[in-house]
C-alpha cells in the first residue's frame, strides 16, 4: 500500500500541486517556512480528517480561501478526498461515498508521523503513549475499536451519574457491570499486542552499538491495581469518584512507561537519544501492524535534527524493513538524500521534490 498521487489546493502556503509520488522514499527539501511539512500535513489529513499541527482546521486553509482541498490515490485503488471550509465543516469521501468516520479512513492509510512532536511520547503525559497503543492495537486486532468504545460509553454512564452527587446504586452497578466486561477485553487485547511491540522494540535496539537504549525498560500499566479487579477497584474508589465526579481506575488510565535504572527516560537520556527511542518504538508499532495488516506510510519531518549520520542511517534502514513509502523532509538535499543512498532498490532512488514559497518541482 503507498499513496500513488497527491493533490492539493489552498492548503497553507501551497496555492495548488498535483504530485506523482514514487515507491520507497519521496525526499521533499527547501528553506524552513517553504511548504515542506505542508505536504506531510495534506497526507496526515487524508489519512485521519484532521491537521497534526493544528485543532482547528480554519487555520490550514490559505488565507484569502473559502476552503483547502486534498485527494489521494492509494496503490490499492481507492481514491480518498478532503474538503475543510474556512465557515466549518466540510467533506471526507472515499472512491466518492461519504467517508463513515475517521477509522475507516485510518484503516485505509495507516501512518506512522516523526516529527518535533514525536517527544511526547515520552515527555507527555498518559495519553500520549496511550493513543500510540492504541493505534498499534486498532490495526492488529479488529474487534478493539468495538470494544473500545463500548468501554467508553459505559465510562461516560458511570461518570454521569457520579456528577450527580445522589447515586443510584442500582443503576451504577449497572454500568459498572458492563464497564468491567468491556475493560477486561480491552485490557486483554492491548496487552497481547504490547507483548509483540515489546519484542519488536528490544529487537530494534539491541541491533545499536553500544547504545544506553539497551537499559531501557518498557512497561505497560493497565490503569488500576494489579492486586484488585476493575470490580473491587471501582467499589472501592466509589467515594472518592463521587467526591471528584469521575472515574480514577480503569483503561482510560492505562500508560507506557519508559525508565533508566527506575528513573524516567526523559531525565536520563539525550534528546538525540529519546529521539533515536521513539523512532524504535515507531519503527516496531509498523513491523508489528505489518504482520497482520499492511504496512504504514511513514512521514518525518526533518529527520536529521538531532540525528547524527550514523543514526540517520540505521533509522532508514529500519523504516525500509517496515514502511510501505516514506514522505521525508529535509532542508539540504544532499543530507537529506544521503541516509537512504545506502539502502537497496527503490529506497536508493528517493522521488526527489523542490519547495520554495509554496511552489513544488519535482526533479529528474
Amino acid at each position: 500500500m503507498a499513496l500513488n498521487r497527491l493533490m492539493l489546493s489552498q492548503f497553507r502556503n501551497i496555492h495548488s500541486a498535483d504530485l506523482t509520488l514514487g515507491e520507497g522514499v519521496n525526499l521533499f527539501y527547501g528553506a524552513n517556512g517553504s511548504g515542506k511539512t505542508s505536504v506531510l500535513e495534506a497526507v496526515h489529513m487524508l489519512a485521519s480528517g484532521r491537521s497534526f499541527r493544528s485543532r482547528q482546521h480554519q487555520s490550514v486553509i490559505q488565507r484569502g480561501s473559502e476552503r483547502l482541498t486534498v485527494f489521494g490515490r492509494l496503490s490499492t485503488g481507492f481514491a480518498v478526498g478532503v474538503e475543510r471550509l474556512t465557515a466549518g465543516g466540510g467533506q471526507v469521501r472515499i472512491n466518492q461515498s461519504p467517508a463513515e468516520s475517521s477509522s475507516q479512513l485510518a484503516s485505509l492509510l495507516p501512518l506512522q508521523l516523526i516529527n518535533s512532536d514525536s517527544f511526547a511520547a515520552l515527555e507527555g503525559g498518559p495519553a500520549v503513549r496511550r493513543r500510540l497503543l492504541d493505534w498499534t492495537v486498532f490495526h492488529v486486532e479488529h474487534s478493539y475499536l468495538e470494544a473500545l468504545k463500548g468501554y467508553q460509553i459505559a465510562l461516560r454512564q458511570r461518570n454521569a451519574l457520579l456528577r450527580r452527587g445522589k447515586i443510584d446504586h442500582s443503576q451504577l452497578d449497572i454500568w459498572e457491570r458492563r464497564l468491567v466486561v468491556q475493560a477486561d477485553i480491552v485490557d486483554q487485547l492491548r496487552r497481547r499486542v504490547f507483548a509483540d511491540l515489546l519484542a519488536q522494540t528490544e529487537t530494534l535496539i539491541a541491533g545499536l552499538p553500544a547504545s544506553p537504549l539497551a537499559d531501557v525498560v518498557i512497561r505497560y500499566r493497565r490503569g488500576w491495581r494489579q492486586e484488585a479487579t476493575l470490580g473491587e477497584s471501582l467499589l472501592a474508589s466509589r467515594d472518592n469518584d463521587l467526591a471528584q465526579g469521575h472515574t480514577r481506575a480503569g483503561p482510560h488510565r492505562a500508560d507506557l512507561a519508559f525508565s533508566v535504572a527506575g528513573q524516567p527516560a526523559q531525565a536520563i537520556l539525550s534528546r538525540g537519544q529519546q529521539k533515536m527511542l521513539v523512532c524504535a518504538l515507531r519503527t516496531a508499532m509498523a513491523r508489528v501492524v505489518a504482520q497482520s495488516h499492511r504496512p504504514p506510510v511513514f512521514l518525518i519531518d526533518d529527520l536529521p535534527a538531532e540525528l547524527d549520520a550514523e543514526h540517520q542511517r540505521v533509522f532508514a534502514h529500519w523504516v525500509a524493513d517496515s514502511a510501505a513509502q516514506v514522505l521525508v523532509t529535509g532542508i539540504e538535499r544532499d543530507v537529506t538524500c544521503q541516509p537512504w543512498l545506502t539502502l537497496g532498490s527503490p529506497w536508493n532512488q528517493p522521488s526527489v521534490f523542490h519547495v520554495e514559497h509554496g511552489r513544488i518541482s519535482a526533479e529528474s
